[in-house]
């Protein structure tokens, strides 16, 4: 719901579909999707892991890695130095690109999932790494901002922002790791939700002993065949204008029986546009390369 308002959306302006009439509004779909469509994803989720994590600050990079971090089972706790959560997000809210109401229904769902929060927590010489790690944390997410002050043991680069290794994004105390502003540049919000991803993987492979340089295990995700037809585009809402759930599976339906980008360019073979997810940010759209039910050419004859 929140990057559904927020995202600059390259993927629609990368989409091959406007060679044929307009792009897939991907923007509003997401937006449909986060507000009224998974509400499951919200539920309880089980503990499959006895390891406890520690967020420390609720802006977008450790809201995101709270909640990858509680989808894979473990015991997450958020601390948060301000009064409300949120972090920089807030800022948006002031702006009114993204209602009040939408962030709160957010944050309510995480703490559905089993996340909890821990408000007016700052960073100190009592209140630390030392002392998260007594308290059984296994591992320490560092998402504090820009402008926080961070322990002197955490090594920073002339603009005092947090260096990180590359590849696991920890930091040079074992086990705490960060992303976001604290490590700097300028990333866009589904970068720092991408990189609090990669951030919530290596703290599980930490928490279970597994090496990201050597483990290179991957689970193939299994996409069922949609059915394709000739599904002709509707008038854009973009949101909060709204999408039904209808109106929603037709739009999303028009990438799924695209192929325009493969047709014009080799219109005798059969191949699947990948434009979106090269463009994403976040790597967060997957398309499966099998998705075409029939080649395009035989589709257009058809019609």
């Amino acid at each position: 719901a929140i990057t559904g308002l927020l995202c600059h959306h390259p993927c629609e302006a990368a989409c091959a579909r406007k060679r044929v009439d307009q792009a897939v509004n991907i923007r509003g779909i997401e937006y449909h999707i986060g507000t009224s469509s998974l509400p499951e994803a919200f539920r309880h989720q089980p503990l499959v892991h006895a390891g406890k994590a520690a967020i420390i600050g609720s802006g977008p990079a450790g809201l995101s890695a709270a909640y990858f971090l509680r989808r894979m089972g473990y015991i997450v706790t958020g601390f948060e130095s301000g009064s409300k959560l949120g972090g920089s997000l807030l800022k948006e809210v002031n702006e009114k690109r993204l209602p009040a109401d939408i962030l709160d229904s957010q944050v309510a769902a995480f703490r559905e999932m089993g996340i909890t929060f821990v408000i007016r927590w700052k960073l100190s010489e009592d209140r630390n790494i030392d002392e998260l790690r007594d308290q059984r944390y296994g591992a320490i997410f560092l998402a504090t901002g820009s402008d926080s002050d961070l322990p002197d043991r955490i090594a920073t680069d002339e603009k005092k922002t947090v260096r990180v290794d590359p590849v696991t994004l920890e930091t040079n105390v074992k086990g705490v790791f960060a992303c976001g502003a604290v490590v700097g540049g300028h990333p866009s919000l589904v970068e720092v939700i991408a990189s609090a991803g990669r951030a919530a993987a290596s703290m599980d492979r930490f928490m279970r002993r597994k090496d990201l340089h050597t483990d290179r295990e991957s689970k193939a995700k299994k996409v069922k065949n949609l059915p394709r037809g000739g599904i002709r585009p509707k008038q854009r809402v973009d949101p909060p204008g709204g999408f039904s759930d209808e109106t929603a599976a037709e739009e999303a339906g028009r990438c799924m029986s695209c192929g325009s980008l493969a047709y014009i360019a080799y219109p005798e073979d059969c191949m699947t546009c990948f434009e979106c997810e090269v463009k994403c940010p976040s790597k967060a759209i997957r398309v499966h390369p099998f998705k075409e039910v029939l080649p395009m050419t035989l589709a257009i004859e058809e019609r």
